[in-house]
């Protein structure tokens, strides 16, 4: 079970698919690495990409911190950092969704020489926007996010739910409490020169602040998925892995 180190934090990964190139996928808020094979993404591109799935601090079974600054955007993107140090990674492609984007942001600040192409979706990087109904059932503890993920109507796999009773709500309720970056990352969004894809939902919550990367980076390229909100953007994964792949592969 691999562990890359950054300033004391172990950060867990694991590596699947085929002797491809490499892509980093980087999970969103109260996910885990293993989202990625739920949701059956990695079952459509493992056979294209060496894939490397980290759990973001926090997260899964990454160490955890109840200090907001461990949780800068910055700190995140070293920690990703360290995985790619961790197995000799001179380049990789990355990939992230919601948080995981927010962190792809950050690396953009961080180490803009280190990726290939970088896939982002559901996130921008202005403002701080993390709050609202999950915040609120994270402070109620596992149960009561489970609740509140019960709510919706969603049916969870008995690993997944098992996952959730686990989960350190105290550690991803700190998560969103990061402090804000942007004066910062914005400058070096703007600069960001590596071939890059933005994709949403246009029902998402952040869509119309989403639009804006592309207009402040024209070399970015946006996708917008029409009649998604921010889960659906989530859930529609051949719709998105077929977006992502051609990018990534062309």
């Amino acid at each position: 079970m691999p562990y890359a180190i950054n300033n004391g934090f172990r950060i867990h990964y694991q590596v699947v698919g085929s002797d491809g190139p490499p892509l980093i996928l980087q999970h969103g808020l109260t996910q885990s690495s293993e989202d990625w094979k739920r949701f059956d993404y990695v079952k459509k591109i493992e056979n294209d990409f060496r894939l490397i799935l980290i759990d973001a601090r926090g997260h899964g079974l990454s160490d955890k911190s109840y200090d907001p600054d461990d949780y800068r955007l910055s700190t995140r993107a070293m920690d990703v950092l360290a995985v790619m140090d961790h197995m000799s990674l001179d380049k990789t492609h990355y990939w992230g969704f919601s948080m995981g984007a927010l962190i792809g942001y950050g690396l953009m600040l961080n180490a803009p020489n280190r990726i290939d192409r970088m896939v982002l979706g559901g996130a921008q990087p202005y403002q701080v926007t993390a709050g609202g109904p999950i915040l609120k059932a994270l402070e109620q503890g596992p149960q009561g996010f489970l609740k509140l993920v019960e709510s919706s109507g969603v049916v969870l796999a008995a690993d997944r739910r098992a996952e959730i009773l686990a989960m350190d709500t105290e550690a991803v309720s700190t998560a969103t409490k990061y402090p804000d970056e942007s004066d910062v990352i914005v400058p070096a969004m703007r600069h960001f020169d590596r071939p890059t894809l933005i994709y949403s939902g246009d029902l998402d919550h952040n869509y119309e602040l989403i639009c804006r990367v592309p207009e402040d980076n024209p070399r970015f390229e946006i996708a917008s998925l029409q009649g998604l909100d921010h889960i659906g953007s989530w859930g529609s994964v051949t719709k998105v892995t077929n977006i992502a792949t051609e990018f990534l592969n062309r």
